[in-house]
């Protein structure tokens, strides 16, 4: 099972010398991945309840920076050497899909077939709306169609689409990929809607937040769902992710650490028998988001102590891409 990172790219820890630093950090110790989150603005209001928290409530306001993902993904491609750089996830309808896979197919070929993306359907009808995006209540159908125009133009010589949303006639679109197969495609979200998007068309799925009945559930349901579309798990990652704070000593849980198994807190030895059973669950990868740290120091250690411990511990038990 592999271990990756979410960097701080939003909020009070997300300035460019530290994200460059953990990125850094990252790479040395091991890690298998590093992933951005995507938000491109932050209406003043939001309707929709944020679905990745108990409150409902968004993280992050209009005055937080929030960093840009394709653009910190060739920032990062050219700070770091080995670690995989990704998404987590990036919302398709908000850009022109052709556009998209341009410039990621770049930063694949520039950084060495290192990329990989993370998708979903978004879910704030705002930002849509403001972006000047497809229509809000189609974003199911149109995600469909954005993962075939990137894997179209990824892996056709001279790539033709007619489709919906979305159609253009022969051209070139060049760089591809590095990867031969084109960058690899993992669908986020842990509703069924997603489930059955992941089983369909992705290379993997990326639920969130788990505990580890909540996800035998959604692996029994991508299962179903995978032999109704003629596919299996092999080679297909499931890519979880969790929180974490780690610490040399045993320490008190926080408030918003409540869950045991989504957020983990404390040293190494108190953690790996959780983490054993997300991997013999079947999970590939653990990306590790670190909203427990309160400060620069906490998520720093947390970083090193996951570095020399969890990274090496699970790392011959690599399965996955």
């Amino acid at each position: 099972m592999k271990i990756g990172l979410k960097l701080p790219t939003s909020g009070a820890m997300a300035s460019p010398a530290f994200i460059t630093e953990i990125a850094a950090m990252a790479d040395g110790l091991g890690y298998d991945s590093l992933q951005v989150s995507d938000h491109v603005v932050i209406p003043a209001t939001i309707g929709p309840r944020y679905p990745y928290s108990t409150t409902g409530v968004p993280r992050w306001q209009p005055e937080t920076d929030y960093y840009e993902p394709i653009g910190l993904l060739g920032y990062l491609a050219g700070r770091t050497r080995n670690v995989r750089l990704g998404t987590s996830v990036l919302v398709l309808p908000y850009r022109h899909p052709v556009v998209t896979a341009k410039q990621l197919g770049s930063i694949d070929a520039l950084s060495g077939g290192r990329l990989f993306i993370g998708i979903g359907a978004g879910w704030m009808a705002e930002e849509f709306q403001i972006l000047g995006s497809p229509p809000y209540a189609e974003r199911g159908a149109i995600t469909d169609e954005y993962i075939q125009v990137f894997r179209t133009l990824w892996r056709e010589d001279l790539p033709q689409f007619n489709g919906k949303y979305i159609s253009f006639p022969p051209l070139g679109a060049r760089p591809r990929p590095l990867q031969p197969s084109g960058i690899p495609i993992l669908v986020g979200g842990n509703t069924k809607p997603a489930i059955r998007r992941a089983a369909r068309l992705g290379d993997g799925w990326m639920p969130l937040g788990l505990a580890p009945d909540e996800l035998i559930t959604g692996l029994q349901y991508l299962r179903a769902q995978m032999h109704a579309a003629g596919r299996d798990l092999a080679n297909y990652a499931i890519s979880l992710g969790l929180n974490l704070r780690m610490t040399k000593v045993p320490t008190e849980r926080r408030e918003n650490e409540a869950d045991v198994y989504t957020s983990l807190a404390g040293p190494a030895r108190e953690l790996m028998g959780t983490l054993r059973t997300y991997r013999d669950l079947g999970v590939t990868e653990i990306a590790f988001s670190m909203r427990g740290c309160t400060n620069e120091d906490e998520l720093r250690e947390t970083v090193q102590l996951c570095g020399e411990s969890l990274v090496p511990a699970f790392a011959e038990s690599e399965t996955g891409l």
